[in-house]
């Protein structure tokens, strides 16, 4: 075999999707390889540190995964995105449990994890749309970055988000074009349009968001947002000025260029309607989010007279499921926007007198309660956040996770504080990933 060659039979899955081998003590991560199969593999990158390596099949020997399945999307395995589309989503399914399983090994051979409760849809359930604003040839393109690297890959076609998200996403294509809008070069710095992106309603509505850099002409950007906002479906666009440069789409800081029509959209959650903007976190899958609100809701107990707490609330949605089995809630969210449709939606709901909420850290988090939910980014609590948790000393915690390791990191340090874990439901929000969600049930023993 030759240096830069090697034979690999996959028996894993890494997070990039890459089937993970093992030929002569080095780790080898093939892209398009799935566990079981062989292939000769081409290398293209080793590391330095330690005995790992990235290649591509050269030739494949023998047969396929029965697992292999025909990727839905046109632009697989060079945008980055669904990296698991080639595995058939049974087989997603139970190496997602696989993957909650292997990183809540160190609490122990008691921990049972649930059989994962699949999405309702595999496709068109992203809610949102974001897309890197290139020129490929002649040609302004709507994408994503290729993985490790800044070359732009077009999007537009996507099986994954609603089709109206991809239906606008490429009306505002079509108008940039025509107004001859400069997609931005990050490499020199010019051009106009960096990034656009599209949020979607339950009902079909549209919200969308033109990213412009500084010195992008007023005149152009005004004739896309115009032509976005005759789209029949498309109730509101607006334009920001974003000038940083390390990947943020829509900072805080961000400057408001214009706006047209509606500044949000409404989406009924847990049986509230909320008022979400371009900008707003709201998790994408709609059906399947909502199925873990109403399921935290029947861990957490809630009903007349249960106290909760929701930390990391976001726009309301584990809020409202408590709130609406009867609990009286107070919810903490860092962004004060999101406090702020939280608190309007509950008021319209005539909820004002069981939902309070502030923003703020959710280690700043006090009061007394029966019921403690924590729904953290993928980091996890953090260490500050925990002592908060475990100073409040609630009888009940239900802790909703995106990253199963950070997961383990804290339900360790919760059980030695005095918590036991006694259910662990993993809930699969994103077909064709790796990612999972995981609702865990934790009693004060």
């Amino acid at each position: 075999m030759e240096r830069n060659r090697c034979l690999v039979i996959a028996d894993s899955l890494d997070d990039a999707g890459h089937g993970v081998g093992v030929d002569r003590g080095v780790t080898v991560h093939v892209a398009d390889l799935l566990p079981g199969e062989q292939a000769e593999v081409a290398l293209e990158h080793a590391s330095p540190h330690k005995a790992e390596a990235w290649g591509r099949v050269a030739r494949r020997i023998g047969p396929a995964s029965p697992d292999r399945v025909e990727p839905a999307c046109p632009a697989f395995g060079r945008c980055g995105g669904c990296v698991w589309q080639h595995l058939a989503y049974p087989a997603q399914l139970v190496r997602k449990h696989d993957r909650v399983a292997r990183a809540l090994a160190p609490l122990g051979p008691a921990i049972e994890v649930a059989a994962v409760v699949p999405s309702p849809s595999e496709r068109h359930y992203r809610n949102k749309g974001k897309y890197v604003a290139a020129r490929l040839g002649r040609r302004l393109i709507l994408g994503a970055f290729a993985p490790r690297t800044h070359a732009v890959i077009d999007t537009v076609g996507c099986q994954i988000v609603a089709p109206i998200v991809d239906e606008v996403a490429a009306w505002i294509r079509g108008a940039a074009e025509a107004a001859e809008l400069a997609p931005y070069d990050e490499a020199t710095r010019q051009g106009e349009l960096r990034y656009a992106v599209v949020r979607a309603s339950a009902a079909g509505e549209a919200l969308a968001a033109l990213i412009v850099a500084p010195g992008a002409s007023p005149i152009r950007v005004e004739e896309v947002a115009a032509a976005v906002a005759r789209h029949p479906a498309v109730r509101g666009v607006i334009a920001l000025v974003n000038a940083r440069t390390d990947g943020s789409i829509m900072p805080a800081e961000a400057e408001a260029m214009l706006a047209i029509g509606q500044p949000s959209l409404v989406e009924t959650i847990s049986g509230v309607e909320v008022e979400v903007g371009a900008s707003e976190f709201l998790q994408v899958n709609r059906d399947q989010a909502q199925a873990i609100y109403d399921r935290v809701a029947v861990l957490a107990g809630a009903a007349e007279g249960v106290r909760a707490i929701d930390l990391y609330a976001g726009l309301g949605g584990i809020t409202f499921a408590l709130a609406r089995a009867g609990a009286r809630v107070h919810a903490v969210e860092i962004d004060p926007t999101a406090v702020a449709n939280l608190i309007r939606a509950a008021q319209r709901a005539g909820w004002g007198d069981r939902v309070s909420a502030r923003a703020g850290d959710a280690a700043t988090a006090r009061g007394a309660t029966d019921v403690l939910v924590v729904n953290p980014p993928r980091k996890g609590l953090g260490a500050r956040a925990r002592e908060a948790i475990i100073a409040l000393a609630p009888p009940t915690i239900v802790y909703v996770s995106c990253g199963p390791e950070s997961l383990a990191d804290d339900l360790v340090a919760l059980t030695v504080a005095g918590w036991r874990v006694d259910t662990v439901e993993p809930f699969d929000l994103m077909p064709g990933t790796p990612q999972i969600e995981t609702v865990v049930r934790l009693h004060r023993a």
